[in-house]
């Protein structure tokens, strides 16, 4: 009998012990401790792994990170040896939750963690931790559907934004924001003190003084900046991203928001932090051997670059669509195109005397006079949004603009309720549909002189990359080629050139309607067979004139200042651009002081034929030097 019970006994056991067995060494193993996943890491090579050390941008041949905040690292040499932060994020990875659960490793640095699970077992890996309040109220996991990169045009009004600006964005696709004014964005921007003195503010700018970091906001905050104060448009680029890329995105943009970098205005800028972002998820490269700068249209037009790539190789695009978002100022003057010529007296006369003054808005229709009404109450919004109240003179404007708005809208309640007509506003290419901007160009003169120009940034007024005609060059370098010596010469230097011609289609009385121009450089003359240097330094103001979409006038005077005499002189000009689509062409005719009395006449054109966006042919003449003509070949690069 006691046999039997002991078999009965053990006959189980043996067999628990039998299944055991099998799940411990049949089955495959999941490593359940720090020192078992540091020891695979250390076999796969994890810490030199490419992704990993773009998690902690790693840069300069991947010697240290380029992160300035120390608590981005878990491991005191985290900054500088990328395995001491693998393994103090592996470990930090299994340390208890010591009650404030937000501060947690896993809830800190999802993005590391999600991307190491992907390479190591982790054990009990959750995608989404229940105890990362924070990170789940901010992430938005089950309504973000999509990624953006904005692309905003370039502004005058401020040096760090001349070349424009990138911003990332989460899309939620949602039905109650048509125009996703409520989803998250993401901006770097420097650091930079209040009232910085403009000359300190380029300088540190330039070599690194500042420091700058992601920060986070809805879109609504940076359409008010971007589109209604600095009345810049805005080209939003939706990618087409996989659900795993968008998610690593996203946690990496949790981990980074808020940390430190060195700011440097010409390359380590928005666009190149953002590229970096992106470089995280996509297979191909968006920033390569970056030389000397790296302009936000840089990054879209390799984006574009990318997207052709894709489709010719696989038949799949990176970039799902490309919507254009004008500026407040753009939308104003649709609005106003429904006006009639004596109805827009009507309007800025309103402006200039006030709504009590107006006797012939009473002598019209009701139907016209609510639609002048309406346009007047956009005016004044979009007057007040564009103020910045920096001021008090700005704040007794602001209040000023909201007192007479008030008038308006107490006219406006007298007459019955309309719809306002919808206004189809043409979308304007984007600036990275067009030819890159660096350019390398040669040309043969009549006199057998061959010239060589250079220039790293140049979106110039008859080229492909201009938007509405305006200009901006930076660094252009021309060398000239002696036949008979092969002895290469300076022949002229602009630092930098500025064109901004200010074509609004209709004139109100309270706009600025001047354009002006600045040249900062140097020219060869040659008198005598010898040859002089002149300094220059000039500055132009005017009015331009839009006659039809082809052509554009401009009427402009330089005041300017140079090293050789007549140390400063005056040049009225009068200019035409013609765009005929591929061929584009200016002429100029003006005089230009010769002494304090006497003027000498100053004449020229440019006609450029555009073969593809790489390459252009042109023909150039003027009598600035002396008469001569030039044809030449141009060739626009990415740096």
């Amino acid at each position: 009998m006691l046999n039997i019970v002991c078999l009965s006994i053990i006959k189980p056991l043996i067999l628990f012990c039998t299944f055991t067995f099998f799940l411990f060494f049949c089955l495959p193993t999941q490593a359940s401790s720090a020192k078992e996943i540091l020891n695979q890491a250390e076999q796969l090579g994890i810490a030199n792994h490419p992704t990993w050390l773009k998690l902690l941008h790693y840069e300069h041949n991947n010697r240290h990170s380029v992160v300035l905040t120390e608590n981005f690292f878990l491991s005191p040499n985290g900054k500088n040896d990328p395995n001491a932060e693998l393994s103090a994020t592996i470990n930090a990875y299994f340390a208890p939750d010591d009650g404030n659960s937000d501060e947690h490793a896993r809830c800190r640095f999802p993005a590391r963690y999600f991307w190491l699970s992907q390479q190591l077992p982790l054990p009990n890996y959750n995608i989404r931790e229940p105890k990362c309040q924070k990170l789940e109220n901010w992430a938005l996991f089950d309504t973000v559907k999509s990624i953006s990169l904005l692309l905003v045009s370039g502004y005058l009004g401020n040096p760090a934004s001349t070349f424009g600006h990138a911003l990332l964005k989460l899309n939620t696709d949602s039905t109650d924001d048509q125009f996703g004014l409520f989803d998250s964005t993401l901006n770097y921007g420097a650091l930079v003190p209040e009232n910085e003195n403009v000359l300190l503010y380029i300088v540190k700018g330039i070599g690194g003084g500042y420091e700058a970091g992601f920060s986070d906001k809805y879109f609504y905050t940076q359409d008010m900046v971007y589109s209604h104060t600095e009345q810049r448009d805005i080209w939003e680029y939706k990618l087409r991203l996989s659900d795993e890329a968008r998610l690593l995105l996203i946690f990496h943009i949790w981990e980074i928001v808020g940390h430190k970098f060195a700011y440097y205005f010409l390359d380590k800028n928005c666009a190149y932090r953002l590229a970096e972002l992106l470089e995280l998820v996509l297979d191909e490269e968006l920033l390569g051997n970056v030389l000397l700068w790296y302009v936000p249209v840089e990054l879209f037009h390799r984006l574009n670059e990318i997207d052709k790539v894709r489709h010719e190789s696989i038949g799949k695009k990176l970039i799902q669509s490309v919507r254009f978002i004008p500026s407040s100022q753009r939308k104003l003057y649709h609005k106003l195109n429904l006006l009639t010529t004596e109805e827009l007296e009507i309007f800025n006369a309103i402006i200039r005397k006030g709504i009590h003054f107006s006797d012939d808005l009473e002598k019209i229709s009701v139907e016209r006079k609510i639609l002048i009404l309406d346009n007047l109450l956009a005016y004044y919004e979009y007057k007040i949004l564009a103020e910045k109240p920096e001021s008090n003179r700005h704040k007794e404007e602001v209040k000023k603009q909201k007192e007479i708005k008030k008038q308006i809208l107490l006219a406006r309640l007298q007459l019955p309720a309309r719809s306002i007509p919808s206004i189809q506003i043409s979308d304007l290419p984007s600036p990275a549909d067009g030819s890159p901007h660096s350019e390398f160009g040669i040309k043969m003169g009549n006199d057998s002189l061959l010239q060589l120009n250079w220039s790293p940034f140049k979106k110039e007024l008859i080229g492909l990359n201009s938007l509405e005609g305006d200009e901006l060059v930076v660094f252009d370098l021309t060398v000239g080629l002696l036949e008979e010596e092969h002895k290469f010469f300076f022949d002229q230097l602009d630092l930098i050139r500025v064109l901004n011609l200010n074509t609004l289609p209709i004139q109100l009385e309270d706009e600025n309607e001047w354009s002006w121009k600045l040249r900062i450089g140097a020219d060869r003359l040659e008198k005598n067979g010898k040859d002089f240097y002149d300094g220059v330094m000039s500055f132009g103001a005017g009015y331009a004139w839009k006659w039809n979409k082809n052509i554009t006038g401009y009427g402009i005077t330089d005041i300017s200042a140079h090293t050789l005499f007549p140390y400063a002189r005056l040049r009225p000009h009068f200019g035409l651009r013609f765009d005929w689509g591929k061929t584009r062409a200016l002429f100029y005719l003006g005089a230009e002081s010769i002494s304090y009395n006497q003027f000498s006449e100053v004449w020229g054109g440019k006609i450029q034929y555009q073969l593809t966006d790489r390459y252009a042919f042109y023909a150039e003449f003027s009598n600035e030097k002396s008469a001569q003509s030039f044809i030449g070949l141009k060739w626009y690069f990415h740096w």
